[in-house]
């Protein structure tokens, strides 16, 4: 199998249209379809069904396509490593949930820098499934993140705490908490006012929200029924949404310090059971097949000694 000509079928799969991808790929369209004829020949199977509105993929071809997709990610990947190389890049990159990228971290990370002068790190934030699909595909060696529970789909059981593809270790521990501004004349809620308040909340393939709805459903109400101001993946937002605004919002207790300290949030109480389902831990994570180099190796102890 030539790699050539799995980029083919990956760009073919991807416009639909044999003639759409040989003018992406700068080939001509009896070049792109002897390629993709061979690739069959490979596989001794149909990857399309060809049709005058274009290609589909058949069944073999979509499970094709998912290993096209991964390998053609770590070609990429293994080129800009060995660029990094060549260029004696000292480099780490670092895949983070928003919560701990964008606030906790933040405020620590200047230490490991100056006790690393010479070190380049690049921090990309995203929600936790996000940080763990891409360490998996090879995109960052390395991850902090929240859970993995909404990840059942990658192939391992729900709890992850035996997965056999990712190593996983708890290091800090933080919870969610309702906050207000210091307009908000109450301190103190119960479970039955909570739906006539208006809520921001995080997008739902997020850990915040699994452990938001998780907490709600123990008390009997269901998250469709909040009166949501509206939905954000920012953290950022939220904050300002709230401090400028009516609307409550859970958020990290961690992402907050600074706005409590300077009293432009509160947290409000709520009177009601299963407060610690909204407690959690983020967990620093790699590949199990990967052996970390020593710069990744000391910014893990370090993460672990935050």
């Amino acid at each position: 199998m030539k790699i050539d000509y799995l980029k083919s079928f990956y760009y073919t799969a991807r416009c639909k249209s044999i003639s759409k991808a040989s003018e992406t790929l700068h080939i001509s369209q009896p070049g792109l379809s002897k390629q993709l004829q061979k690739l069959e020949e490979d596989f001794e199977a149909t990857l399309f069904e060809r049709s005058n509105k274009g290609v589909i993929l058949t069944k073999i071809g979509k499970k094709v396509f998912d290993y096209a997709e991964s390998i053609l990610q770590l070609e990429k990947n293994l080129y800009n490593e060995i660029e990094k190389m060549k260029n004696k890049e000292e480099q780490l990159n670092i895949a983070a949930c928003q919560n701990f990228g964008s606030f906790y971290f933040a405020s620590k990370i200047h230490k490991f820098e100056k006790d690393y002068s010479n070190l380049q790190i690049k921090i990309n934030t995203y929600n936790s499934s996000k940080v763990l699909n891409k360490v998996l595909n090879h995109d960052y060696t390395l991850g902090i993140l929240v859970g993995m529970e909404n990840c059942d789909h990658l192939f391992f059981e729900k709890d992850c705490q035996n997965c056999p593809y990712i190593d996983k270790i708890d290091f800090f521990e933080d919870q969610l908490v309702l906050c207000a501004s210091q307009n908000f004349d109450r301190d103190l809620i119960t479970t039955d006012e909570i739906e006539d308040l208006s809520i921001i909340i995080r997008e739902n393939d997020s850990s915040a929200y699994n452990l938001i709805n998780d907490f709600l459903n123990k008390n009997n109400i269901n998250i469709d029924d909040l009166n949501l101001s509206f939905i954000s993946n920012s953290v950022n937002i939220t904050k300002q949404a709230v401090i400028n605004g009516d609307s409550l919002a859970f958020l990290p207790k961690s992402a907050v310090t600074v706005e409590l300290a300077r009293n432009v949030l509160k947290i409000i109480d709520i009177d009601c059971d299963f407060k610690e389902l909204l407690h959690f831990k983020y967990s620093i994570i790699k590949r199990k097949d990967y052996q970390l180099n020593d710069e990744e190796e000391k910014f893990k102890n370090f993460i672990l000694s935050v």
